[in-house]
């Protein structure tokens, strides 16, 4: 590794090879276990040590976890070792001309809102919802990742979501509230079934992107795969992840209901 990389992060490892920069950190791989695992390391600044802490924190507090979030393999001191997914991110696989079936869409979008779910009945607001931060495992399961930041029991969060799915209202985002959460929800799943952030496809600067939300320029979702769950998450028309995890199932087809659940 290039020894300049040293003074962005706080250790080096022995036995490791740099993978890549995160936006919460730099993730590298170690010798052996590079198809498998992944670990993490925040930057060199107080701001990304507390958030990998936050990170942390989350993982033991989650336990055994949840079949659609990645899996903490180990936590040390100086950061934490993660399971690595096969495709990495939904937004890297859909880039790279990555298929999917409209069934295997739809059922992405019920077990990560189920995920979100799971996170809620622990205490924890995600807060950085998006394609970005759902994997795309060997099995393709989609798989939550990313928690550096993340809003615990009550704390606010100290990351926010990026432009098309930031909720409107800033006293949302800074309140990690739930309403927040499933803002951001309704735009991932958005990305899901059409491969493309809100507003991605118009080429515009993020805060364009950003100003448009705030004046209620949402883009279409007529003949959109869920659009009426995708519109009512963009309202705060439900209360809860559970609430979106039913009105997904009831819009799946017959075959895909037969699917199972995300234990299945």
């Amino acid at each position: 590794m290039d020894k300049t990389q040293n003074t962005y992060f706080v250790d080096t490892l022995p036995d490791t090879a740099f993978f890549k920069i995160g936006g919460s950190g730099a993730l590298y791989t170690p010798n052996g276990a590079a198809e498998t695992e992944l670990i993490k390391l925040p930057w060199n600044s107080d701001a990304s040590i507390g958030n990998l802490e936050i990170e942390k924190r989350v993982y033991r507090r989650l336990g055994d976890g949840h079949p659609n979030i990645i899996r903490c393999l180990r936590i040390e001191d100086y950061g934490v070792h993660l399971e690595r997914a096969a495709h990495s991110s939904l937004r890297e696989y859909f880039a790279s001309g990555g298929a999917a079936t409209p069934e295997e869409r739809l059922r992405w979008c019920r077990d990560l809102a189920d995920a979100v779910g799971f996170l809620h009945q622990h205490g924890i607001r995600h807060a950085d919802l998006g394609g970005r931060n759902v994997l795309l495992d060997a099995a393709r399961r989609v798989r939550l990742c990313d928690f550096a930041g993340s809003a615990v029991s009550g704390d606010k969060a100290t990351v926010w979501a990026e432009s098309g799915f930031r909720h409107p209202d800033d006293a949302e985002v800074e309140g990690s509230s739930v309403r927040a959460e499933l803002h951001a929800l309704g735009s991932t799943l958005y990305e899901i079934v059409t491969s493309t952030k809100p507003h991605g496809d118009a080429g515009v600067e993020e805060w364009i992107v950003a100003a448009w939300i705030r004046e209620g320029r949402y883009p279409s979702v007529a003949g959109v795969a869920l659009g009426d769950v995708i519109s009512g998450c963009w309202k705060g028309d439900f209360g809860s992840a559970d609430e979106v995890v039913r009105a997904v199932e009831d819009a799946l087809p017959s075959p895909s209901k037969e699917m199972g659940g995300p234990d299945a």
